[in-house]
């Protein structure tokens, strides 16, 4: 059932009736985008009226379709591939196609991108279907945990409530009362960033997640403006080059660098927990000298 007060392209079910509540007069054209000629609006007194659902065959716009269709590919009588694979053996699907995304995304091709997105959304679909095979959680439970976890940390979104200071570290508080009531108080702010990301895309994801907090420690003085992003790259690539040249692998140099700014946060994040504060409570002096001693 559906207020026609609150109708909107995501109030919709291809599968079953839905029953629709006339406190208000009803978008006509968002409901004929919907259902075509297929639609047919049944009064009933002057309150309510039905819209048929349409087959799952002849409709496939939605998630539940695509849900739904990952469920038919892995029942017995599905695709003897589908049937197959585990979790595991879909792991490097899953990131060839974030990286097709990505891809589609860089080359502003948005036909491509929307396509792209299909495709990731599937293996979103069938790694969930997987999990409930297993008895683990289904589709409906993912939808469910992102869409609790959007409202509670946008509370200046959905609670009417002001913005509290710096909105990436009003983020960063939300994220860290999250692990408290989770029994998760010693992790780490860094430790969501992914081990298996590439190095240089780790260290932005690494240093972005620390100046949430107020922690940017001092860089190496360059005797370069850098200021372009063309010879910025250049500069990375020769830097590349000087690790082959004194026998380095580059990659896992900095991945390495990573992982002492990572037990660094994590230490100074320990120290902050026995004074009993936030690191962003410090000044930024504070913390800098902080992170110079424990050096």
């Amino acid at each position: 059932m559906v207020l026609a007060s609150a109708l909107d392209r995501h109030s919709f079910s291809t599968v079953r009736p839905v029953l629709l509540v006339l406190d208000a007069d009803p978008d006509m054209v968002l409901l004929h985008k919907r259902y075509g000629d297929a639609l047919k609006l049944d009064k009933i007194g002057t309150r309510y009226a039905a819209l048929p659902a349409l087959s799952p065959i002849v409709d496939l716009s939605s998630v539940a379709a695509v849900t739904r269709i990952a469920e038919r590919l892995r029942a017995e009588d599905g695709c003897p591939w589908d049937k197959e694979q585990t979790h595991a053996s879909l792991r490097p699907h899953l990131l060839e196609e974030a990286y097709e995304a990505l891809e589609a995304l860089d080359s502003g091709d948005l036909d491509r991108l929307r396509d792209e997105l299909g495709d990731l959304l599937f293996q979103i679909a069938i790694h969930a279907q997987l999990a409930h095979e297993e008895g683990a959680f289904d589709m409906s439970d993912v939808a469910r945990r992102i869409g609790e976890k959007l409202v509670r940390r946008h509370p200046h979104v959905f609670a009417g409530k002001e913005i509290q200071g710096d909105l990436l570290a009003q983020w960063e508080r939300i994220k860290r009362e999250e692990r408290d009531a989770d029994g998760k108080k010693d992790e780490s702010i860094v430790s969501g960033v992914p081990k298996d990301l590439p190095a240089l895309f780790a260290a932005e994801r690494l240093q972005e997640r620390a100046a949430r907090v107020g922690l940017e420690p001092a860089r190496i003085d360059l005797p370069l403006d850098v200021d372009d992003p063309a010879f910025l790259g250049e500069l990375l690539f020769d830097l590349v080059a000087l690790a082959r040249e004194k026998g380095f692998d580059a990659e896992t140099a900095l991945r390495e660098a990573n992982e002492r700014f990572s037990r660094r946060v994590a230490a100074l994040e320990a120290r902050g927990r026995k004074d009993g504060r936030a690191l962003e409570s410090y000044a930024p002096a504070e913390l800098r000298r902080m992170w110079e001693e424990d050096a």
